[in-house]
């Protein structure tokens, strides 16, 4: 890990990330990390350093199964949050978070700031938020009698910039099904009016289903 010293590009994409609209920076300092491509983030035997707001770049979470496979959890992109739960727990993290390609990341020193950050409210709620979508699809992923229409709904209105789907792999990846699973369930949607296909590999929640999907979600 790197960090980056370029105070112009730090403040673009602190503005372009809406970093002040989760967190009061008037006490803190953020960073730009830069991590090559094969990287890890966190890890088990990694002492977290910082909270990451991807900015670029994926990175691969996954685990290691007893006999040494990678077992595939997620892909997170742009917009997503790394340390958020290792943050609740004060500890490491137990899966890997792997540079997948070259990632630049907004990064708040969790030592330096994590009192001032457990009493801001704002970050509080955000927090809140997103450990709680994580819990809860890594819950319905997981959970046989959850269909994968409604995982990929649940998915779409709570994990999706925009309510828009980008990319079959990574999407099948997170609701832990096939591939040909996710597309049929996708063809269905989109006959049904609840999902609208907008470009290759590029599907986009309809509103009625936005409104459906969130209460079924509460």
């Amino acid at each position: 890990m790197k960090i980056v010293h370029d105070d112009a590009v730090l403040r673009k994409c602190i503005l372009d990330m809406d970093i002040p609209s989760v967190i009061a920076l008037d006490r803190i300092t953020p960073v730009l990390c830069s991590y090559e491509r094969g990287e890890l983030l966190t890890g088990p035997h990694i002492r977290q350093q910082y909270l990451l707001f991807l900015v670029s770049g994926i990175v691969q979470i996954y685990g290691i199964g007893l006999d040494g496979r990678k077992i595939p959890v997620n892909l997170a992109k742009r917009g997503s949050i790394i340390g958020d739960v290792e943050f609740c727990r004060t500890g490491n993290s137990n899966l890997f978070s792997e540079a997948a390609k070259d990632v630049l990341c907004i990064g708040i020193s969790v030592q330096k700031y994590r009192q001032v950050l457990e009493n801001d409210a704002r970050f509080l709620r955000f927090l809140l938020r997103t450990v709680s979508a994580k819990v809860y699809l890594t819950s319905m992923a997981e959970s046989p009698a959850v269909s994968v229409e409604e995982k990929l709904l649940h998915y779409l209105a709570e994990e999706c910039e925009d309510h828009v789907l980008e990319g079959i792999e990574h999407a099948a990846l997170r609701l832990q099904c096939s591939r040909r699973q996710l597309q049929r369930v996708l063809k269905e949607q989109c006959g049904s009016g609840r999902i609208e296909k907008t470009g290759k590999g590029r599907y986009r929640l309809c509103g009625e289903a936005r409104g459906s999907s969130s209460r079924t979600g509460r």
